[in-house]
């Protein structure tokens, strides 16, 4: 295993055992068992090696979202696609944390995602499902989805979190297929 990994592997340990506020370079040069000056070499900074977390657990991310749902039903698509986020949130909140106060700063860490849930909206302005600009739809999706992500990342209880989620998700689709005035 490279160096790199290692101390990814070692940072993501000590994130999910202790949290963000906890992730220390020198937990993790000890964790990994190298020196200062090896982290620094591979991502310059504290701040860089937590966005290399964040971008490795975003790339597996993406994966899963990417995968096809199990269903032709474009509402269904799309509920995956939240779905996958939210139990991502759940599942991974320390990291889920981190990518939140990361992504202010670094737009493209949630650039992928937006992006495929645009595609999957607009396919559903395509066929009339949505009566809405894809834009402003997107948005609204988006933003209900924040929303939901967010109750996660303040450590509501799951079944809070998913009954909340449902709603959100219900709600804003039901707008969004209202006809417009």
């Amino acid at each position: 295993m490279d160096t790199e990994t290692v101390i990814l592997d070692a940072a993501a340990g000590l994130l999910e055992q202790h949290g963000p506020v906890r992730l220390t370079t020198r937990a993790v040069c000890e964790a990994a068992g190298v020196k200062a000056p090896t982290l620094y070499h591979h991502f310059g900074d504290k701040v860089g090696l937590e966005l290399a977390l964040v971008r490795r657990a975003m790339a597996d991310f993406m994966k899963r979202k990417r995968a096809p749902a199990d269903t032709a039903d474009l509402v269904e698509q799309l509920r995956f696609g939240w779905d996958v986020a939210v139990e991502f949130a759940l599942k991974r909140p320390s990291l889920y944390a981190l990518f939140a106060q990361h992504v202010g700063a670094n737009p493209d860490l949630g650039a992928e995602g937006y992006a495929l849930m645009k595609a999957r909206v607009q396919r559903l302005v395509d066929t009339g499902r949505f009566n809405q600009p894809v834009d402003m739809a997107a948005r609204a999706v988006w933003a209900a989805s924040q929303g939901a992500l967010s109750l996660a990342a303040q450590q509501v209880a799951r079944k809070d979190v998913e009954t909340t989620s449902r709603l959100l998700f219900d709600a804003v689709v039901n707008e969004l297929s209202r006809a417009r005035d």
